[in-house]
């Protein structure tokens, strides 16, 4: 896998790779990561790039929350609180991220940093139903940002979890919408 700090920031993309519940991060066509899920329908993922392994996992209902571990020492890296619009990742450091989702019709969701400006933004690409990968553009700030990695990570993480929950929303909607007609 290609080091981030050596890939070219505007050709990056996170794309399926071998199954719906698998994707790659790339630039061009050098792999720079990988995101796997270990069921179709938990939360549970692993993130693999050069000279890192991670774990990535959603927990809570009302407040989710999502932690990013260390996979060797189980060290937690990162978490994620998850609020409407103002969604916080911290760092044991000190920095933290402001995830948000940026469009409703054609919905896109992007990190800021604690002045408020954009560092990464993501922008899902669909096939019919399926979540086919997504376009990532990286600003200018974003480039120096020594967290650029675990927010690419994270941010397509909880991408796809809430890509999964809402078409289990959908699906339980449609059976109850048939059996009660």
């Amino acid at each position: 896998m290609q080091k981030l700090a050596d890939a070219d920031l505007g050709t990056l993309r996170w794309t399926r790779s071998g199954g719906t519940h698998s994707y790659q991060l790339s630039s061009g066509s050098n792999p720079i990561a990988t995101l796997h899920w270990a069921k179709a329908y938990g939360t549970l993922a692993t993130a693999e790039s050069e000279g890192a392994r991670w774990t990535l996992k959603r927990s809570g209902f009302l407040t989710p929350v999502v932690t990013v571990r260390d996979a060797t020492s189980g060290k937690d890296l990162a978490v994620l609180h998850v609020h409407l619009n103002n969604s916080p990742l911290q760092f044991p450091g000190g920095a933290t991220y402001r995830w948000s989702r940026t469009g409703f019709w054609l919905p896109s969701w992007h990190f800021q940093d604690a002045t408020g400006a954009e560092l990464v933004n993501f922008e899902p690409v669909r096939a019919v139903a399926h979540l086919e990968g997504g376009l990532i553009v990286v600003s200018p700030a974003g480039r120096s940002c020594p967290d650029l990695l675990a927010l690419l990570v994270t941010g397509w993480y909880f991408i796809f979890q809430s890509w999964i929950e809402d078409e289990a929303t959908a699906a339980s909607v449609a059976v109850l919408s048939a059996t009660s007609g």
